[in-house]
């Protein structure tokens, strides 16, 4: 699959992925909404809406598939993590020092040639 052809429902494949492969969030009652951007106004590739609860993806800002999809792991281990650190942590630290942003990057490094495989093959 080209990145051309990565589409929002398979964003949603990498969610569902990630619920089953990643965890959930026993804190929050709900899953996280996917807001899908073909195009971004910043560099941004995602953000997580921690008061919204919601995943944002910028399809335009990543150079591949693989990108994509540790996007949405990175994003989905801000789901998982606890708002008032998060919060805490961005007082003291710049965003690539944060414990919190590291770890994110760690998940999403650690899953996404396993979620590519499992579904994208």
């Amino acid at each position: 699959m080209t990145i051309k052809q990565f589409k929002r429902k398979d964003a949603l494949r990498v969610m569902n992925w990630c619920k089953r492969n990643a965890g959930l969030n026993y804190r929050r009652h709900t899953l996280p909404a996917l807001e899908w951007a073909t195009i971004a106004s910043d560099n941004d590739c995602g953000d997580y809406d921690f008061e919204d609860n919601i995943i944002s993806v910028y399809k335009s800002n990543h150079k591949s598939v693989i990108d994509i999809i540790h996007t949405i792991i990175h994003e989905w281990a801000h789901y998982k993590q606890s708002t008032k650190k998060y919060y805490e942590y961005t007082e003291i630290y710049n965003y690539q020092d944060n414990p919190l942003e590291n770890q994110a990057n760690e998940l999403a490094d650690k899953l996404k040639w396993k979620c590519k495989r499992d579904l994208f093959r």
